[in-house]
């Protein structure tokens, strides 16, 4: 194998002796002019000899009175001659070999995981602001120091980890999870009624309930309490001392309540129509930095819808840090259309779903509801009964002087 190495890196010759191929290889070896390879094919001999001797061997075959011919070149010094000739190939793979390796101290992507209520983009701003982002230099990065600098700038991460694969960065993240509240110590309260309403179910965690399944309540009646005495048999005898009760009164007491709604809507709406004028404006994004293709916008009007595009360059499934950004802007026209009936009514079903999300408690709902719509000249209005069931109890403290 080193043989073979040897003989490439100094480059041979294979060549064919035509006439007397013994009296010629006994002057080759009297003369120590090394020869190997010997073989013979078609009647004539063949060898090979190293490339700088060669021209000794032209005296040595006119002596044997034979005749060379040169069967094949190898070897590195004929392949750099052969690429002498090819100066532009050579160039170009001088320069190839050069921007790789310029490449290649720059981070090409950088990709988020772990990451389950915190959005993406937020903790790639914290590892740009900490030097690690698309276009950055792969030596100017500390990962030790960006691990650091991510978790300190975004609130809610347990564990950060920066990690390198060539010329991508990786970050992985785990979020921290929200401490349970402890119970509030100290203070007496109760619970009261929000509103009026039938009690259809009571859950006290801690206090005693003063109503029962079925029993309407008014405002401000107390519904679970949280300062009581104990209850006495009636047949037994009296209690000297009965047992007092204080503390926090804690449950849930859901209610079927009366609500009534009103809501108007305008019988005309304002919408916006397209013109069919759109403008375009491209950015071209290598290695995050952003080089405009265009001129710039203005101030967009009142009627002017804007949006931009991403197209990402991929090479086998990998995103490369090139991409051209689309930024456009669709002009229109405001007009005043009339609505339909019905039209009237999906507006004032959607406006009276936004007033009951808004007046009924949190996890309550509609149980049933009478709708009725009356039309005016230019309004539409809706008035709806509804039987609802919520959450009516709240929590009032109870002041000691």
């Amino acid at each position: 194998m080193l043989e073979k190495l040897f003989h490439w890196l100094f480059g041979y010759a294979r060549f064919r002796v035509v006439g007397d191929g013994a009296r010629f290889f006994t002057i080759c070896a009297k003369s120590r002019i090394g020869l190997w390879g010997y073989r013979r094919e078609s009647g004539q001999a063949m060898a090979c000899v190293r490339a700088r001797e060669y021209r000794k061997l032209r005296r040595i075959s006119r002596r044997a009175g034979v005749r060379l011919r040169v069967m094949e070149r190898k070897g590195l010094p004929f392949w750099l001659q052969r690429l002498s000739r090819r100066k532009g190939l050579v160039m170009g793979a001088l320069c190839g070999a050069a921007l790789y390796v310029f490449l290649s101290g720059f981070t090409w992507g950088v990709t988020v995981s772990g990451t389950q209520k915190l959005p993406d983009s937020l903790i790639l701003d914290a590892a740009r602001h900490c030097g690690i982002y698309v276009g950055s230099r792969l030596d100017g990065q500390s990962p030790r120091g960006a691990n650091a600098g991510i978790q300190t700038q975004v609130a809610g991460l347990s564990w950060v980890g920066v990690n390198t694969d060539g010329c991508f960065t990786h970050i992985l993240v785990n979020e921290s999870s929200e401490r349970p509240r402890l119970a509030e110590k100290g203070g007496w309260s109760n619970i009261v009624a929000a509103r009026e309403g039938q009690v259809v179910e009571i859950q006290a965690a801690s206090g005693r309930p003063e109503v029962a399944l079925g029993d309407t309540v008014v405002k401000g009646q107390l519904l679970i309490s949280g300062l009581y005495q104990e209850r006495q048999d009636p047949w037994a005898e009296p209690l000297e001392d009965p047992l007092q009760v204080t503390g926090q009164a804690r449950g849930s007491v859901v209610a079927e309540t009366y609500r009534e709604f009103t809501v108007q809507v305008s019988a005309k709406k304002n919408e916006r129509l397209e013109t069919g004028w759109v403008q375009s404006r491209y950015t071209l994004c290598l290695f995050g930095l952003r080089i405009p293709l265009g001129m710039p916008f203005g101030e967009a009007g009142e009627n002017v819808r804007c949006w931009q595009e991403t197209y990402q360059a991929k090479a086998l499934g990998t995103v490369l840090p090139l991409s051209i950004q689309r930024e456009a802007r669709a002009y229109g026209e405001k007009q005043v259309r009339v609505l339909s009936e019905e039209e009237q009514k999906e507006q004032a079903l959607l406006k009276l779903r936004q007033a009951q999300r808004a007046g009924i408690a949190p996890g309550g709902r509609v149980a049933q509801e009478e709708l009725v719509f009356s039309f005016t000249e230019g309004a539409c209005i809706l008035q709806a009964k509804c039987r609802c069931r919520e959450e009516i109890g709240v929590v009032q403290e109870i002041l000691v002087e």
